[in-house]
């Protein structure tokens, strides 16, 4: 089987990895920039790595390719998705939002073969050294299959099976407005957090709670400008359930005698709803 990866960083080289291990002989193609390609780690994970400035090397690979997926920034895959899908059987993506990527194919005649996608897995730091085959093991896979082929989705809810994660079927709308809360918000939320204690002397106190609800913290701006581009109107809301929470029990707290049953029910309300 003949795999392509567009952005060969810890998305795509895991995926690489993963489908190396699931399907035996799968052939792996890597197209990324020259100083991606030359690392170790990304020819330990490839059989074939492809420079993205030549263009001819590039459509052979996507020619002969029955699976291509997209791991790169959400901008650069609303940028090369028409051109992937006239070229590809099946092409599949890793982008943090849905509703700008689908909109990209939607004037292509073969948009049936693209199966927008979102895997629920990451790390703080990306990079293909850090690629590993378990990445996705366990984790949920949204795929938003709206215009896709009957074919194409059950082509890749399988490969996405292969690989140990379990595919979970929305729309785009829904997609977007879901990652908004549990990945989006949570990462401004961990970053004000981290910003707002270190910055204000706090790092003595420093500990396990605080580590864990920080993980998220300090993305690359490059990538969370195009995430944040493309969902600021789910992001925004977002923020605004969650500033109305905060600031229930701010107020609260400010009274004198300060009244913690806000606080308390809000606590009292993250454990039900998380661990039921």
């Amino acid at each position: 089987m003949n795999v392509v990866v567009v952005g060969f960083g810890l998305l795509g080289g895991s995926f690489a990895l993963a489908a190396r291990d699931a399907a035996p002989g799968t052939r792996i193609v890597a197209v990324d920039r020259p100083p991606v390609l030359e690392r170790e780690a990304a020819r330990r994970a490839a059989d074939e790595w492809v420079d993205t400035a030549d263009a001819p090397a590039v459509n052979a690979a996507l020619e002969r390719a029955e699976l291509v997926l997209v791991a790169t920034p959400v901008s650069v895959i609303v940028s090369l998705l028409p051109h992937l899908v006239e070229r590809a059987a099946v092409v599949t993506d890793c982008g943090s939002t849905k509703r700008a990527i689908t909109q990209a194919v939607r004037g292509s005649a073969r948009r049936g073969r693209f199966v927008p996608g979102h895997p629920m897995a990451g790390a703080p730091e990306g990079g293909i050294d850090l690629a590993r085959a378990d990445l996705f093991r366990g984790r949920r896979w949204l795929l938003c299959p709206g215009e896709s082929d009957a074919d194409a989705l059950e082509f890749v809810e399988t490969f996405v099976r292969r690989i140990g994660a379990t595919p979970i079927r929305m729309s785009p709308d829904e997609h977007d407005h879901a990652v908004a809360l549990t990945s989006h918000v949570t990462q401004l939320v961990a970053s004000a957090l981290g910003a707002v204690a270190l910055e204000g002397g706090a790092e003595p106190a420093r500990g396990p709670a605080f580590e864990r609800a920080t993980q998220a913290a300090g993305g690359p701006e490059q990538i969370w400008d195009d995430i944040l581009s493309t969902n600021a109107d789910a992001v925004a809301a977002g923020l605004s359930g969650i500033t109305a929470e905060l600031e229930r029990v701010r107020a609260s707290l400010s009274q004198n005698p300060p009244d913690t049953a806000p606080a308390l029910a809000l606590l009292a309300r993250a454990r039900r709803a998380l661990r039921g």
